[in-house]
């Protein structure tokens, strides 16, 4: 994704780019989620307060 945006940049494909930049954020917010699931799971005692 990052070599397409790249390549788009350079031919001045501004949708592309914007495209690509939209993909790649909503790839990370995904991750973002899935981590912190994984987190909560794995780490039950992690948001406790004593």
């Amino acid at each position: 994704l990052g070599f397409m945006v790249q390549s788009a940049g350079e031919f001045l494909a501004t949708d592309v780019v914007l495209a690509g930049i939209a993909v790649i954020a909503i790839i990370a917010f995904l991750l973002e989620l899935g981590l912190r699931a994984l987190q909560r799971r794995l780490t039950p005692w992690h948001g406790e307060v004593q």
